[in-house]
């Protein structure tokens, strides 16, 4: 009989456990952040989508009327739309062809799982097929309320020298947006230059826990303090850190659901 109650309960956990991580990993929320900057004068609105990894268990029709309804400016990819072995690029095309029905522009960096994903070319070919803003250490520009802002986009191997060529026309009376999928290399050369970094990557730690904030993350090993959320670096630039709305090498997360976000910038 008491075998039987052990057994029982042991079910149960693992059930339990089974549906609560089942619900972080495909049931993607909602980030928003609010910044203020001298440099704009009406409402900026962003959504930043980063390391997809082809995740096949959201509901992209969901996120695309979530984003509609959000009335971005712009959206922005920060890398591992992929992952480095994905084979079928359809899923995350998918994602690419709901986002287009925004009908605004989408920029887009490379991550790590890009560069290592053997149909990395064909990928790009589909995206920039599609209208999409690839950034590799340079910029674009664009036309937002009236005001023309600066997106700069870092490739992940971004070397020092190059990030200072890439910002060496920068305007400081524009607003300046930096993607970079790693906020690690993001952060060694900030220099005040960029407004704003919008960073992916770390995936929040994937497993996180309460007042110590993520576990593990790639090249910053256990408790990284660049992990998640919005904080300001050295010079003003401010960083954010979207843990991502994939998963990669295990579908696990712990009090860190999948997410995207939506970014206000206002006066």
């Amino acid at each position: 009989m008491k075998m039987k109650i052990t057994l029982m309960a042991i079910a149960i956990i693992a059930l339990g456990m089974f549906l609560y991580n089942r619900n972080q990993i495909s049931h993607f929320r909602t980030e928003s952040i609010q910044i203020q900057s001298s440099k704009v004068e009406n409402e900026i609105r962003i959504v930043q989508v980063t390391d997809f990894h082809s995740n096949h268990r959201i509901n992209i029709n969901r996120l695309k009327e979530q984003i509609k309804e959000f009335n971005p400016h712009m959206i922005a990819l920060t890398g591992d739309l992929v992952d480095h072995n994905t084979e079928d690029l359809t899923v995350s095309l998918s994602l690419v062809d709901s986002l287009k029905t925004t009908g605004v522009p989408i920029y887009f960096v490379e991550g790590n799982h890009e560069i290592a994903n053997r149909h990395r070319k064909d990928l790009l070919e589909e995206l920039s097929s599609r209208g999409v803003i690839i950034l590799n250490n340079d910029r674009a520009e664009v036309d937002i309320e009236g005001k023309t802002v600066h997106v700069y986009g870092a490739e992940f191997y971004v070397e020092e020298h190059d990030y200072e060529v890439m910002l060496s026309e920068l305007e400081r009376d524009r607003l300046n947006i930096l993607l970079s999928h790693s906020p690690v290399r993001a952060s060694w050369y900030a220099d005040g230059k960029a407004d704003l970094i919008l960073s992916g990557h770390t995936h929040g730690g994937q497993v996180r826990l309460p007042l110590v904030g993520g576990v593990v993350s790639p090249g910053q090993g256990f408790f990284p303090h660049y992990d998640k959320g919005l904080m300001e670096l050295p010079g003003g630039t401010m960083l954010h850190i979207d843990s991502g709305i994939g998963n990669s090498v295990l579908p696990i997360r712990i009090m860190n659901p999948v997410q995207y976000t939506q970014i206000r910038i206002s006066p």
